[in-house]
């Protein structure tokens, strides 16, 4: 199906037709529908409603929508909906910007950006609020709005939602009531350096034949290869070897700061640095019971309902986000390439080992989810759609007379908003969930910390 309609701005499958959606400002006032399998155009009528799916979380009938204002501009507004209703029965508003909605055994869990975690009622009523810890700081201008400590990530496990704020972790149940909060940067060793001060040239140095300002390990390495040439059970014929072995024995202590050996000049100093992990939360799941934390330097860790490390798994050395499947459930992981010739930086939950995305999608942000045996890739305001199979190799790559404005899937088809709207029919491309079983090291129990070096060999 090939129709050359430029005005479409959205479409969505509901059926088995295609429903476009015009654009703003165009003649055309009201959606135009198509059959699937053939293309042809049909009444609007035909169909319950043609409303767009709404973004947020259904329970027990009744459908949540919400249409958030920019941060710091005034109220947001949520919509309640009663089924398959296109008009919503009640409305209401939060102060500031929503950052996400999450599942409540009794409602919904409702962030916002004025620092509060709300909890909505079926019934649209308000049960509680709960205060991001530092929430009451107030901004002295519009800028530090975005630094205002806020409920930013958000994700429940049907009974209690995880909360994140940069660094800081916080469990909330169903009460309104804090569980346990947890940071980051208790959950990674601290970076620690050290520097080795010399105030000149020593005999020490001279001894081991390292410049004054050699590190650890050259002196280490310096020591070893002395100690062979000087060492009395290496040299029983030598009557020498006893008196060189002492002076070596005596710079290396001397270099290394052991003690300050007489005659051999200054004895090291030694400054030790001890830099706390910096990392944020760049996403939360849930897998199993379990909550799964995504870190900005590339960590991944998966915590019990209590806050305890279950796991830790080394993915990356960028961002981490998640990629999930059209059932949301968390299908792979992938970090951002820091480096020119970035490492493997895309990890299913069921595969051995990393892979790496093509170069012409490198971002996981590119990322539009994962459908049957592909991952759709998609550059925003870009002309090009790629299909990624599970190796990392591009598969199918599309390009569209115009910049792609939306992209739904269907049962082996894909249809695109594109200056035109297209209709592809791709074998392996399914939005049914497929069922993935969890490997280690994504499992509990299991600590793996993959260095860049070791993670190029896989590839």
């Amino acid at each position: 199906m090939h129709v050359r309609r430029p005005m479409f701005d959205r479409v969505f499958v509901r059926g088995g037709c295609v429903v476009a959606l015009p654009r703003r400002g165009t003649k055309t006032a009201s959606a135009v529908v198509f059959e699937l399998d053939s293309g042809r155009e049909v009444e609007p009528g035909t169909l319950n409603s043609t409303e767009p799916p709404a973004k947020g979380v259904s329970v027990d009938g009744v459908r949540l929508d919400y249409l958030s204002s920019p941060v710091g501009r005034g109220p947001s507004q949520l919509r309640l909906f009663a089924g398959s209703a296109s008009e919503p029965w009640r409305t209401l508003e939060l102060p500031d910007a929503i950052s996400g909605v999450a599942e409540a055994p009794f409602g919904w869990y409702v962030g916002c950006r004025d620092g509060l975690l709300y909890g909505l009622e079926r019934s649209g009523e308000l049960a509680w609020r709960w205060q991001t810890p530092g929430a009451s700081f107030r901004p002295s201008s519009p800028a530090e709005l975005y630094f205002r400590p806020s409920p930013y990530r958000l994700a429940s496990n049907g009974s209690s939602a995880l909360v994140a704020w940069w660094g800081s972790l916080w469990s909330v149940g169903p009460d309104g009531r804090t569980e346990w909060g947890q940071r980051l940067q208790d959950l990674i060793r601290p970076h620690v350096s050290e520097v080795r001060l010399r105030r000149r040239p020593s005999r020490a140095a001279h001894a081991l034949g390292v410049p004054a300002q050699a590190s650890l390990q050259e002196i280490k390495r310096a020591y070893r290869e002395a100690v062979k040439h000087a060492h009395p059970d290496l040299h029983p014929e030598d009557a020498t070897a006893t008196t060189r072995f002492r002076r070596v024995q005596e710079a290396y202590e001397s270099l290394t700061g052991q003690t300050a050996a007489a005659g051999n000049g200054a004895a090291a100093q030694v400054i030790r640095f001890v830099v706390p992990s910096l990392a944020t939360v760049s996403f939360l799941a849930v897998v199993e019971d379990d909550w799964l934390v995504g870190s900005g330097d590339g960590r991944l860790f998966r915590l019990s309902r209590r806050g305890r490390q279950l796991a830790r798994l080394r993915v990356g050395l960028g961002a981490l986000f998640c990629v999930r499947d059209c059932a949301q459930q968390v299908v792979a992981v992938c970090s951002y390439p820091v480096t020119g010739r970035s490492p493997p930086n895309l990890w299913f939950v069921d595969a051995p080992a990393p892979v790496q995305l093509p170069e012409q999608n490198p971002w996981p942000d590119h990322l539009l989810g994962s459908y049957g045996s592909y991952l759709l890739a998609h550059r925003p305001r870009a002309r090009d759609l790629a299909l990624i199979d599970e190796s990392g190799a591009l598969a199918v790559q599309l390009r569209c007379p115009r910049a792609i404005t939306s992209i739904c899937v269907a049962d082996g088809a894909l249809v695109l908003a594109a200056g035109a709207l297209i209709c592809l029919e791709i074998d392996g491309l399914s939005p049914l969930a497929r069922t993935r079983i969890w490997q280690p090291p994504f499992t509990r129990g299991n600590t793996h910390q993959t260095t860049v070096a070791q993670a190029v060999k896989t590839r």
